[in-house]
């Protein structure tokens, strides 16, 4: 199990930041987030050849997906900051999740992003005895890095258009 000074990784470690107009350290976006997922995969096959035995690897494209569960309060904070009113009219944005353990004076342990994400529906999903109504957005990441030096090079790309 990984730790942090002997704390395991928790939900509440996870702090969101984005690129989007309006945001400051005083007042996140994503505070009321309920769920966050991301996920890269690289298409993979076996190479045959004769005996019909894998003879080698072959690889193909890396696909990125990420989603993130927003309380309904948070969507209409987002859609008040849209030109249209809508999720889908935020642009695009990169999204920075980082753990941050609070008993180690806030040491960030590791920073992953999710570059250049947009949402491409608005809604809800609300039942009867609902508590909290929240819903998943897919984020369509162009790309996904979990280091300081490949963050390094993209954010100077994506600030230079």
């Amino acid at each position: 199990m990984t730790k942090i000074n002997h704390v395991a990784y928790s939900w509440s470690m996870i702090q969101l930041q984005t690129t989007l107009a309006g945001e400051s350290a005083d007042a996140p976006l994503f505070v009321d987030a309920t769920a966050i997922e991301w996920s890269a995969e690289r298409k993979s096959e076996p190479i045959y050849g004769l005996g019909g035995q894998p003879r080698g690897r072959g690889f193909g494209n890396i696909e990125y997906s990420a989603s993130i569960e927003l309380s309904y309060l948070a969507q209409v904070e987002l859609r008040a900051k849209s030109e249209d009113g809508t999720m889908m009219g935020l642009g695009q944005f990169n999204l920075v999740i980082s753990w941050v353990n609070d008993f180690a004076e806030n040491v960030t342990t590791e920073t992953v992003t999710l570059a250049e994400c947009y949402f491409t529906q608005s809604g809800m999903d609300a039942k009867q005895d609902d508590t909290s109504i929240t819903k998943s957005f897919d984020l369509h990441p162009y790309r996904i890095y979990t280091d300081a030096s490949a963050q390094t090079s993209w954010s100077n790309e994506l600030y230079a258009k």
